[in-house]
């Protein structure tokens, strides 16, 4: 264990048990009573989208909500879990079987090295490596649709995903929760919270995973933990100390290969148990104050910092024989790191009656450096480890590790500020207008040929919305906006990729015929230059410029107290306008054209205990199964889940969730036509919370 967390881990818990010893040897303080500031969201309100809390009908921008309650229903552990709630974001290669959260929105996706960023509680992202985020320390996660941008700078091309995480609590708390599934997959959680004292209170989020797998040799294990402190230091101000600490290893699975329209057995391994684990560590420290200025003006100030390691060595299928039976096979070893810094500083307020109008207004500004370390080495040219298709039985001798392909370091320097407002003329009529302007430097250093590249960037990246209220049930908007994201490392003539540029327009109605029921239909237009995509020689693809359009429809409806349904569908048509290397008109991989999910959920008691039943049913389409659109298809496929819970007593909560019921074989996602992740078959799943 020791070995797990850093040092600066320790420096936390020692802070924390000094700053305790310290209020508890001085004279007790008077009760104050204070309600927290959060940035709690619920479905039809969102601060994150605007800096402001509103009813979804007010804003010219729409989000999916995924509660609480719903990640309890639903078994979520992992963010790619929650996908199939949500219209237009769907889930991309999880880099040998899921290392961290990759999905794409709209179409679009980042890094595929790096994984995807997000938003915290409403702050903007912590670029670099991190593990799967895990659940016991989040309250709800929220799917922001349109240009964000402007308002949250690199990553936001078409939306962003915002988690709230759980906060300290001035009631005492402490919630044990133990898992058991099929497959020999264990799960343990503690989520512990209460006052310390008069001015403090704590939270402590730990969870431990320890996973077998329908697939054959593979294993992960998973550890978290996350101690918070908040501090009252006044009626209107609040210091809060946010960590987070996870490691996540396992074998690194790469998945099955796809051979002439044929899947190999889902449960055929075709690496190399011998390589060992693959490991993603991170650490994530944010120190966030809050002040309330006068009841229309507030601030918030944090500076955040997040390291993430990864490294392992694996053995992967480059290449099928003449005979079709026999896969050729490379060898490598990665070790990435990055460190983020970051200090940013959000004011917002309300200024009421300006020649008759009425203006929200925000002003953040953000400084931070982002690093980047990557080594790769891999065996010899000429050189693989061939294994049988139908009888995956590795070599005597491993692949030796004889050649560096990437040695590099890299820096960005950001600086940037957004100033936005949102203009309301009357009760129907709102003018949402937002800019952003960043300066930018990036150095890289290719240690591997001995070059350097850097330059400086500024750009300027615009929102512009208009939202029509009709009535307290229905709205209509319409948004526009730029956004730009630095690429990673140099081309084939050592030069710094071009950045990336994305346009993004969409029109869009809600209505509301009830405070917890919303209808939403949404057509979005976006395009994307430089989009980068790595192949399995360690070099970058610059696809030039692609282009996604299509419609999302989202419906919540509660009939009832006891009956809700949620349904979701989305059309997408992602493709290359532009390219060096594909066709106009290809495809970008795993973005099915149409997919679906419908959720119902019921509520009633038995004798004083509530029970809950739920059932679901996801479909998603056929879609690109390699990053260079071949013609290859991974195929349509449906899966039906249930889902139950039982309070026992007051203090324990049994739950029993039921995936890919009819257990379908179906294909979650692909990199390559080699590298094909399958769905796991069906799978039961029991849970117990007790609250002690």
């Amino acid at each position: 264990m020791s070995q797990f967390f850093s040092p600066k881990f320790y420096i936390v818990v020692m802070g924390l048990i000094s700053i305790h010893t310290a209020f508890a040897e001085e004279t007790r303080l008077p009760t104050i009573q204070l309600t927290a500031n959060t940035n709690q969201e619920n479905t039809l309100e969102s601060k994150s989208l605007t800096g402001f809390k509103h009813n979804l009908l007010e804003v010219p921008l729409n989000k999916s909500h995924i509660s609480n309650d719903v990640i309890q229903q639903q078994n979520i552990q992992r963010v790619s879990d929650a996908l199939s709630q949500v219209s237009g974001v769907f889930y991309q290669d999880s880099y040998g079987g899921g290392f961290w959260d990759n999905y794409s929105f709209r179409g679009f996706s980042t890094d595929p090295n790096m994984g995807t960023n997000s938003l915290r509680n409403g702050l903007s992202t912590i670029s670099g490596i991190h593990t799967p985020q895990d659940m016991v320390n989040v309250e709800s996660i929220d799917f922001l649709k349109g240009p964000v941008a402007a308002m949250y700078g690199q990553s936001a091309i078409g939306g962003m995903m915002n988690i709230t995480t759980k906060k300290p609590s001035w009631t005492s708390s402490h919630t044990l929760s133990l898992s058991a599934s099929t497959y020999q997959q264990y799960r343990t959680s503690l989520d512990l919270t209460g006052p310390i004292n008069d001015r403090l209170a704590y939270r402590l989020g730990l969870a431990y995973e320890n996973n077998q797998s329908f697939r054959n040799d593979v294993t992960q294990k998973h550890y978290f933990i996350a101690p918070q402190i908040t501090w009252k230091l006044s009626d209107h101000t609040q210091l809060f100390l946010d960590t987070e600490f996870a490691k996540y290893s396992g074998l690194f699975d790469r998945g099955i290969p796809l051979i002439n329209g044929k899947f190999a057995n889902i449960k055929n391994f075709y690496g190399d148990p011998r390589d060992g684990d693959m490991q993603v560590k991170s650490n994530f420290y944010q120190l966030r104050l809050n002040h309330q200025i006068n009841p229309n003006w507030e601030s918030t100030t944090a500076l955040s910092y997040n390291n993430g390691e990864r490294f392992g060595t694996s053995t992967e299928i480059s290449s099928v024989a003449t005979d079709q039976q026999t896969l050729n096979r490379f060898r490598r070893y990665r070790y990435f790191s990055t460190n983020t810094l970051l200090l940013q500083s959000v004011l917002k307020g309300h200024i009421n009656d300006t020649f008759g109008l009425k203006h929200e207004v925000l002003v953040n500004a953000e400084i931070g450096t982002y690093k980047i370390h990557q080594l790769q080495k891999r065996n010899l040219l000429g050189t693989n480890s061939p294994i049988n298709l139908y009888a995956p039985i590795n070599s005597s001798t491993p692949l030796t590790l004889g050649r560096t392909t990437k040695y590099s370091d890299e820096k960005q320097n950001t600086f940037g500020i957004n100033l936005q407002d949102q203009i309301f003329f009357n009760d129907q009529w709102s003018l949402l207008i937002g800019a952003r302007l960043d300066q930018m430097q990036q150095h890289i250093i290719d240690r591997k040929n001995q070059i350097q590249a850097k330059k400086t960037y500024s750009p300027f990246s615009p929102r512009l919305g208009l939202n029509y209220q009709v009535s307290s049930h229905l709205s209509f908007y319409s948004n526009w906006g730029k956004a730009f994201e630095m690429n990673t490392g140099l081309n084939k003539n050592h030069l710094l990729y071009s950045p990336e540029q994305t346009r993004s327009w969409e029109l869009g109605g809600k209505y509301s015929l009830n405070p917890m029921s919303l209808f939403s239909l949404t057509y979005f237009d976006m395009t994307k230059k430089h989009l980068l995509t790595e192949g399995i020689t360690d070099s970058y693809v610059d696809t030039g410029k692609a282009q996604s359009r299509g419609i999302e429809a989202s419906l919540l409806h509660h009939f009832n107290d006891h009956f809700n349904v949620t349904a979701n569908y989305t059309f997408t048509d992602a493709s290359i306008l532009e390219s060096e290397v594909e066709a106009k008109g290809a495809r970008l991989k795993n973005i099915p054209k149409h997919s679906a999910n419908l959720t119902a959920s019921y509520n009633f008691d038995i004798k004083e205990y509530p029970v809950n039943a739920s059932l679901s049913a996801n479909y998603y389409g056929t879609r690109s199964a390699n990053y260079i659109d071949n013609g290859t298809s991974l195929p349509a496929f449906t899966t039906i889940n249930l889902g139950g819970s039982m309070q026992i007593n007051p203090d324990l909560k049994a739950r029993l969730n039921i995936t890919n019921l009819l257990n379908k074989t179906y294909y979650v996602s692909s990199y390559t036509n080699y590298w094909v992740q399958p769905g796991e078959p069906l799978k039961v799943t029991l849970s117990f919370d007790w609250n002690f």
